[in-house]
C-alpha cells in the first residue's frame, strides 16, 4: 500500500470491478439475514453490524470474472460463503473469549454465550438451506465438507491448547481447516459455476488454500503486533489462551535451550502479549516476525502462479493484486 493509503481505500481500488456484483451480495445477506423471525429481529440488526470486508465474497466474484462471468449461482455462493464465515466468527469470538469485534461488543458479550452459540447455529442452518435451494446441489456438497474442515481445524486447534510443542505441520493443518478450507472451496465452487474446466477448478482451489493459509498467517501476528483501533477486534487472545501460532513456533525454534525454555514458562502462565513484545524475548520476536513475513509472501507468490491457467486475463492480473494486498494488511 501507498504511504497514506488506508486499508479501506486500497481494498475499494482492488474490488472495483465487481463492486456492483458485491452489491448484490449484500442485498442477498440482507434478505437472509434481516428476513429472519420477528422475535429474532433485535440480535440480527445487531448482527448485521459486524458487517466485514466481505473478502470471501469478493473472492468468489472474482475468480468467476477471471473464469468468464458472474452467473446468478455466484451470488448465492458468495452469500452462502459469508453466512458460513459470519457463524464461524459469533462461535470464535466465544471460544477465545473476546471482547470486540468491528468496534462492537461480540455477541456473547451483549446477549449471552448460549444465545452466542444458538445464532453461530442458526446462521450456519441458514446457509446450508439456502444451498439446497440451488438447482445443482455441488454447492452444498463442497461447503458440507468445507465445514466439516473448519470444524476439525477449531477443534484440534482447542485441544492442542497450551501445547508448546506443536510442531509446524499441526499447525497448519489447523489453520488447512478452520480458515483456509472456506477460501479453497470458494475458488472451486466460483470456478465449477462459471463452467471451468477441471485444470481451472484445481487451479481456482489451491490460490484459495494457499490464500486462506496466508489470511491466517497475518492475522496470527496482528494477534501479537496489531493495533486494536485499527484492526477492530481484541488482539492478544492467542498468546493469553494458549494458542500456538506460527509467528511464536518460529520464536520458540530460534531459541537456545535455556532461552525456549523460559518461553515455555511464559507461556504456561498468565503474560499478556505486552510482556511478549517488550521483554526479553523482544529482539527474538521481531526477527520470528520477519520470517513469517517472508513465508506469507512465498505463499502468495505461489497462490498468484495458479492463476495464470484462469482465461480472463485483466480480472486474473487484478485478483493477484488483491492476493498480494492479503500479506500487507494491517486489520
Amino acid at each position: 500500500m501507498n504511504p497514506g493509503t488506508s486499508t479501506t481505500d486500497t481494498l475499494q481500488v482492488l474490488l472495483s470491478s465487481v463492486q456492483s456484483d458485491l452489491d448484490q451480495v449484500e442485498a442477498w445477506l440482507e434478505q437472509r439475514m434481516l428476513g429472519g423471525p420477528a422475535a429474532l429481529a433485535p440480535l440480527l440488526q445487531y448482527v448485521a453490524r459486524f458487517r466485514g470486508k466481505r473478502l470471501r465474497a469478493a473472492y468468489v466474484l472474482m475468480i468467476a470474472k477471471a473464469c468468464g462471468g458472474v452467473r446468478p449461482e455466484h451470488i448465492e455462493v458468495a452469500g452462502i460463503v459469508e453466512m458460513i464465515h459470519a457463524a464461524t466468527l459469533i462461535h470464535d469470538d466465544l471460544l477465545d473469549e473476546a471482547v470486540q469485534r468491528r468496534q462492537l461488543d461480540c455477541v456473547h458479550v451483549e446477549w449471552g454465550p448460549h444465545t452466542a452459540v444458538l445464532l453461530g447455529d442458526w446462521v450456519y442452518s441458514q446457509a446450508f438451506l439456502a444451498s439446497t435451494h440451488m438447482a445443482d446441489q455441488e454447492c452444498s456438497r463442497v461447503l458440507a465438507a468445507a465445514t466439516s474442515r473448519v470444524c476439525e481445524g477449531e477443534m484440534f486447534q482447542n485441544l492442542t491448547r497450551c501445547n508448546f510443542h506443536l510442531n509446524e505441520s499441526d499447525y497448519f493443518l489447523q489453520v488447512d481447516g478452520k480458515t483456509a478450507a472456506l477460501f479453497e472451496a470458494g475458488g472451486q465452487l466460483a470456478a465449477y459455476y462459471a463452467k471451468a474446466s477441471k485444470v481451472q477448478q484445481s487451479a481456482a482451489a489451491r490460490h484459495g488454500l494457499l490464500s486462506g493459509r496466508a489470511f491466517q498467517v497475518v492475522d496470527d501476528l496482528l494477534d501479537i503486533e496489531g493495533d486494536e483501533t485499527q484492526v477492530g477486534k481484541s488482539l492478544g487472545t492467542d498468546w493469553a489462551h494458549g494458542k500456538m501460532t506460527l509467528p511464536i513456533i518460529r520464536l520458540r525454534e530460534s531459541l537456545p535451550t535455556a532461552a525456549r525454555k523460559s518461553l515455555e514458562q511464559s507461556f504456561q502462565s498468565d503474560s499478556s502479549r505486552e510482556d511478549l513484545r517488550t521483554g526479553p524475548f523482544a529482539d527474538a520476536l521481531a526477527r520470528a516476525v520477519c520470517v513469517c513475513r517472508t513465508d506469507i509472501d512465498a505463499m502468495l507468490e505461489e497462490a498468484a502462479s495458479q492463476l495464470d491457467v484462469l482465461p480472463e486475463r485483466s480480472i486474473a492480473a487484478e485478483l493477484s493484486q488483491l492476493t498480494r494486498f492479503l500479506g500487507q494488511r494491517n486489520r
